[in-house]
């Protein structure tokens, strides 16, 4: 009889948790192998806090590692804005315009800047929250005018 490791901090969690969903996203995957959940150092996150869960019957990439997923795509983005505020905000002081490099604005990722503009509004970086508050429109008018044309 196995005993489980005690969960992790839920900001220790956190951090991983997003730091995992940003390097997803930016790579458009949504599946990933235990080995990449253990160098993440998540995968004990697997049952614990309930953002993970395994997905029985498939493989990651033809190896035969179970994958695991983010209960819905908009945790994964959540948790993937997060992790952009903070590197925008925190140690790294990395800009606003280098995250928009690294992640496109293209339709499928409007939710994550929706997200990102959550986080920042009341913060000190009202003039960043302003540039993605357009950004985000912008986004938001390419998907409807897409969508439109497949109508």
């Amino acid at each position: 009889d196995a005993q489980a490791l005690p969960p992790l901090s839920v900001n220790l969690a956190v951090k991983r948790l997003s730091k995992l969903a940003f390097d997803g996203l930016s790579k458009h995957k949504v599946l990933f192998s235990a080995s990449e959940l253990d160098k993440a150092k998540c995968l004990d996150e697997v049952g614990h806090h309930g953002f993970l869960s395994s997905t029985p019957g498939v493989s990651v990439a033809g190896r035969g590692d179970d994958a695991f997923s983010f209960q819905h795509h908009t945790v994964l983005e959540f948790f993937a804005a997060i992790h952009a505020v903070q590197v925008c905000m925190g140690e790294e002081k990395q800009t606003a315009e280098h995250l928009m490099k690294e992640i496109s604005l293209d339709g499928d990722k409007s939710i994550f800047w929706q997200f990102i503009c959550g986080l920042l509004k009341g913060s000190s970086s009202e003039s960043v929250l302003a540039a993605l508050s357009v950004k985000v429109e912008e986004a938001r008018k390419a998907l409807l005018h897409d969508t439109g044309r497949l109508l």
